[in-house]
């Protein structure tokens, strides 16, 4: 029996095929894993390689501060409690982390699966474990973001490079190759799967969009799950997904040359221009009103302290206001 794996591929260039596995391959690479430690919510393993060491060690010591952002990006859930299946798409807590030399990224089965196969690799394996993670919390989320396709792939991508900036290389380079290969629109439609490269740089570019440009949070962007990143966009600022892709894209056309996006190391350069605030009427938990009401509201509160002080000035000045 083979199963096709939800991945993050660190060398989309040299991974074209999805990753399968067959059930007794998986138990002859669990085998051998020795654990390093527990926390909370994970079991963390080790194939016993200095860097499946170095990594395990890494994503032991970050693992509750990890699980706490995504829960807070995803407005508090919880996993639930595992199913106790010993299946390789066993779902709940723990989360068990695994070392696979031949991952070339990191892995699961089924978007709720909690057993999540790293590629060993120091510098990147926290941020792995988190691309994974969310993946999971999408699932039990149940409110639009898929796994398998572009907008829950994307979003899995954005979060890691939050917690991970090291992987921000990854999209500096998925995002030239989408914009130099037609700048195909994975925003208004979410046919794409998540082994589809230029899906997977486009998608988090757009998420950066969201955050960067528009201003919006992570916890509202995810909290406005739709059926694609466009009914995300609809959802967050009550205009028409293509209005918000062909901003998206004008704002990048002014940082590219022709066929070269020119993008920083972390793969995202927004804000381009001025930064836009969120409007105050929609988007979850009151969208952008606490930003526009704020400033608004120290607008009008100087303007009435001028006015006051303005009064006072001409009632000396006619001697109808005086001291003593």
């Amino acid at each position: 029996m083979s199963q096709r794996a939800h991945v993050i591929i660190l060398d989309p260039a040299g991974r074209a095929a999805s990753k399968t596995i067959r059930r007794e391959d998986l138990q002859a690479l669990t085998a051998g894993q020795t654990e390093v430690g527990r926390t909370e919510h994970f079991v963390i393993y080790s194939d016993g390689s200095s860097d499946g060491d170095a990594s395990a060690r890494a994503i032991l010591a970050r693992a509750e501060a990890d699980y706490a952002a995504v829960r807070t990006w995803f407005g508090g859930l919880d996993l639930p409690a595992g199913d106790g299946s010993g299946s390789q798409d066993r779902a709940g807590l723990p989360v068990q982390v695994l070392i696979d030399p031949q991952a070339g990224g990191a892995y699961h089965f089924g978007c709720a699966a909690t057993d999540i196969y790293i590629q060993p690799d120091r510098t990147v394996a926290t941020g792995l474990v988190v691309a994974e993670l969310v993946e999971v919390f999408e699932a039990v989320q149940a409110k639009g973001w898929a796994c398998g396709q572009a907008n829950g792939e994307s979003l899995s991508r954005a979060l890691a490079v939050e917690r991970t900036p090291a992987l921000g290389a990854l999209q500096q380079q998925v995002g030239q190759d989408w914009w130099a290969h037609g700048r195909g629109d994975f925003v208004t439609v979410n046919d794409a799967d998540d082994q589809n490269q230029d899906a997977n740089g486009c998608g988090p570019l757009f998420l950066a969009y969201l955050h960067s440009q528009l201003n919006f949070s992570w916890e509202q962007i995810v909290a406005a799950a739709g059926s694609s990143l466009g009914a995300t966009y609809q959802k967050l600022t009550g205009k028409s997904p293509s209005t918000g892709f062909n901003d998206f894209l004008g704002r990048l056309a002014t940082v590219a040359s022709g066929d070269t996006l020119r993008l920083p190391a972390s793969g995202n350069p927004f804000p381009i221009g001025t930064a836009t605030t969120p409007p105050s009427s929609t988007g979850p938990n009151g969208g952008g009103a606490g930003a526009l009401g704020g400033s608004g509201g120290l607008v009008t509160v100087g303007l009435v302290v001028l006015a006051i002080i303005g009064v006072v000035v001409v009632l000396f000045a006619t001697g109808i206001l005086h001291l003593g």
